[in-house]
């Protein structure tokens, strides 16, 4: 069996001919697009069907599901992560099926439950999906627009309405904070963290989940809400409509991109992590979600958002949903 576009075929994947890589004068270019080479033909070499196979035995493996994170509308979620997924099955040679849940609970039972393999997740997801699923492990973490490997999340609140934090000390009316869901990293886990930072108790707080970031910053925008909690490129999109960020957590590690190497084997996983890590711009171009390219997952990162949900944790139950 062989890739569509070749990549398991006869050529050398490093002939500098072929249209898939094109040219790289850069050597920094050349050596990525050898450590990408060398990592597909590693693939290659163990997914291909043994010599005694035959073409109807190889074809038959059961297709492989990929699981984007619900942060759009289900079309856009669908468009934003089809070229991911025909990556991904293109580099494994095996049927994928890109399959959407509709928020971040159906998907960690989903993910827990044995029905993903390969999977999009925040650091506060991953946790979660981790304690029980511990097959799962991280492939990459996605890059961020400016490169970076992590983000923060922000307190934000319309620009007509509170203009710091210590404002909310002695006032009668009490504060109204907008969420995400409860499983965002964004959501009650670094919000209450963030107001905590700022001399204000969890419990003197009204918190209501709304759905996804864009729904918060317009719920605080309406002044629905005198605060919401977000993350910070999100809520930047909104402030030339009136959104004032008020407080910013430090950086937590950013989206990881995963996979159950019980079912991928660790030996494939390997492989397909060294493909990802190394995979040239030209490739990384016909991507929407990761064509910022990915990094090498960092274990060390989560730290912070452990201490944050061991925090939250005594709150969470009083949000409202």
């Amino acid at each position: 069996m062989r890739f569509a576009n070749g990549w398991c075929g006869t050529r050398d994947p490093y002939d500098e001919n072929m249209h898939l890589f094109g040219s790289y004068p850069r050597l920094s270019g050349r050596r990525q697009m050898a450590r990408f080479a060398r990592a597909v033909t590693a693939l290659c070499f163990i997914l291909l069907p043994s010599a005694g196979s035959s073409a109807t035995e190889s074809t038959a493996e059961p297709a492989l599901v990929y699981a984007p994170l619900p942060l759009e509308n289900p079309s856009l979620t669908q468009a934003r992560n089809q070229p991911l997924a025909d990556l991904l099955a293109q580099l494994l040679q095996r049927p994928l099926e890109m399959r959407l849940y509709p928020d971040h609970a159906a998907l960690l039972d989903a993910i827990t439950g044995g029905a993903v393999d390969l999977t999009e997740l925040g650091p506060l997801p991953f946790l979660l999906a981790r304690e029980s699923m511990p097959h799962l492990q991280a492939l990459a973490t996605f890059r961020e627009a400016d490169g970076r490997t992590d983000y923060r999340c922000v307190l934000v609140a319309p620009v007509d309405g509170l203009r710091a934090l210590f404002q909310v000390a002695g006032r009668e009316q009490p504060l109204t904070l907008a969420l995400t869901r409860r499983e965002s990293t964004c959501g009650p886990t670094a919000s209450f963290w963030l107001l905590a930072e700022h001399g204000i108790i969890p419990a003197a707080v009204q918190a209501t989940y709304q759905g996804g970031h864009d729904e918060v910053a317009l719920a605080v925008l309406r002044e629905s809400f005198m605060l919401g909690g977000a993350k910070e490129t999100l809520a930047l999109n909104f402030h030339g409509l009136g959104l004032r960020v008020l407080a910013a957590s430090e950086p937590v590690p950013g989206f990881v991109l995963a996979a159950n190497t019980e079912r991928l084997g660790v030996e494939t996983f390997n492989l397909l992590q060294a493909a990802l890590l190394a995979l040239p711009e030209d490739q990384l171009a016909l991507l929407q979600n990761g064509r910022h390219g990915f990094a090498a997952f960092e274990r060390r990162l989560f730290e912070r958002i452990e201490a944050m949900r061991a925090f939250a944790a005594d709150w969470l139950d009083q949000v409202a949903p």
